[in-house]
């Protein structure tokens, strides 16, 4: 049993910190146009199936487009500094807005939506 526990400490991991963020695309200049033109994130680099954006603490997201493989994938909470402005404008270009405004909590503002793509992502502010 201790060649076991050996062996699974070998194998262990060491995570240190999250690289980037991905979401997959169905259509890839849709979903760049809405990243870039509607949250206004910047165009840092781009590949054959992909295009990644970097904020400006650092932190990167990208979508990327695999022909024939598509799942939603969701997760990602875009910091903002006016929740209540961003929902509105997603409403006026057609996005859904999963929580139907604003949920205000102790800690923060935030809104699930729906990107171009299906993918869910959330605007957030912290108080």
């Amino acid at each position: 049993m201790v060649w076991y526990a050996c062996l699974m400490q070998q194998l262990q991991i060491r995570t240190s910190g999250i690289d980037a963020v991905y979401y997959l695309a169905k259509d890839l200049d849709r979903a760049v146009a809405f990243y870039r033109d509607v949250l206004g994130l910047p165009v840092a680099s781009t590949f054959p199936n992909g295009v990644e954006f970097v904020l400006s603490d650092g932190s990167a997201f990208g979508v990327s487009h695999m022909p024939g493989a598509w799942y939603p994938c969701g997760g990602a909470m875009f910091a903002v500094d006016d929740v209540a402005a961003a929902v509105e404008r997603f409403r006026a270009r057609g996005l859904e807005i999963y929580t139907h405004g604003v949920l205000e909590a102790p800690s923060c503002s935030v809104a699930w939506c729906a990107d171009t793509e299906g993918n869910n992502f959330t605007v957030h502010k912290r108080k």
